[in-house]
């Protein structure tokens, strides 16, 4: 189910149009949460997360909806950790109540600064034991080599992950974006 959400997000020309219409990750979740109460199942929900980069200020907001929590690297700290935030999956309260589960937040970038967004299945990968491969492993890999590209700390999570579960099969699927902050962004 959570891959069908992020390919509707990406490709749906509605969707493109709400995310121009409701910019804030607040308000676009809270939307969408509305508009998939009406064709969920009841039993099912969705996780997501909404970034909006701002290169022209250096900062970036983001909302959260049951998604794993992203791991970033501070340049200037030169510490890895978790964005550990609040918020709901969306299809879960299907009311107006929904609102006060899912907040925006703020951060400003440094150059050199790692952002790791990754789904559940790169975290609950299993070796033959059956053991997981874990939000502690992963935060040790970007330490590891947060001095990449990102295409490389990509490459290096990834090359990680599939070593740790030696040939076993996924259970869920393993979507991994990393995105690497440079002093001068592209302009938009």
């Amino acid at each position: 189910m959570k891959g069908i959400f992020h390919a509707l997000m990406q490709a749906n020309p509605l969707a493109k149009k709400e995310r121009e219409r409701y910019p804030d990750p607040h308000r676009f979740m809270v939307q969408a949460n509305e508009a998939l109460t009406h064709c969920l199942e009841r039993s099912s929900f969705i996780t997501a997360a909404f970034y909006l980069i701002d290169y022209q200020a250096g900062g970036f907001s983001f909302a959260r909806a049951g998604h794993c929590h992203t791991l970033y690297y501070h340049s200037i700290k030169e510490e890895v950790s978790y964005f550990r935030t609040e918020g709901l999956g969306l299809g879960i309260i299907r009311d107006a109540g929904y609102e006060k589960h899912v907040k925006t937040q703020f951060w400003d970038y440094n150059p050199g600064d790692v952002m790791v967004i990754y789904t559940d299945g790169i975290v609950e990968a299993r070796d033959g034991e059956g053991n997981e491969y874990g939000e502690d492993r992963l935060l040790q890999m970007l330490e590891a080599c947060f001095y990449q590209s990102a295409d490389e700390i990509n490459a290096h999570i990834r090359h990680d992950v599939q070593e740790f579960s030696q040939g076993q099969p996924l259970h869920d699927d393993q979507t991994l974006l990393v995105i690497k902050f440079k002093a001068a962004q592209p302009h938009t």
